[in-house]
């Protein structure tokens, strides 16, 4: 028999992301950021000078999402974009020494979150759940 939807691991997983989403944002708030604006930081403090194209890619979104969140990030003085040298069409983002600043105190942010949600999870449970998610995101990716 079925479980009830309310009572299903993927409403509960749904309600558990929403909730870290939410502790994020005000953090991130907090750092005068917008949600969103983290996930291309992280990419751009990993590898600067990426394509637009290869922000959307990495970060699992739509170019003109993209284009929208580097629109607002490049107004703030998070990021510069300039033309790629070696293809006209394409642009791209470079972070700026704001940018790079937000590296810890982000960093910093989303292990306390994770800290939060972890908390009274020991650690062959999380190991456990570690693995699930791995599995899952394959699936649906």
């Amino acid at each position: 028999m079925e479980r009830a939807l309310l009572d299903s691991m993927s409403y509960r997983l749904v309600r558990v992301a929403k909730a870290h989403r939410g502790l994020v944002a005000e953090g991130l708030a907090e750092l005068g950021l917008h949600t969103g604006q983290e996930l291309v930081l992280v990419q751009l403090w990993r590898e600067d000078g990426l394509r637009h194209s290869d922000l959307a890619q990495r970060i699992g979104v739509a170019p003109p999402t993209v284009t929208k969140v580097l629109r607002g990030m490049d107004r703030t003085g998070l990021v510069t974009r300039e033309a790629d040298s070696q293809d006209a069409r394409a642009s791209r983002v470079w972070l700026t020494e704001r940018g790079r600043s937000l590296r810890e105190p982000v960093e910093g942010l989303w292990q306390a979150v994770e800290r939060r949600v972890l908390r009274g999870v020991d650690r062959s449970e999380r190991d456990l759940v570690e693995r699930a998610l791995a599995r899952m995101l394959d699936n649906v990716t």
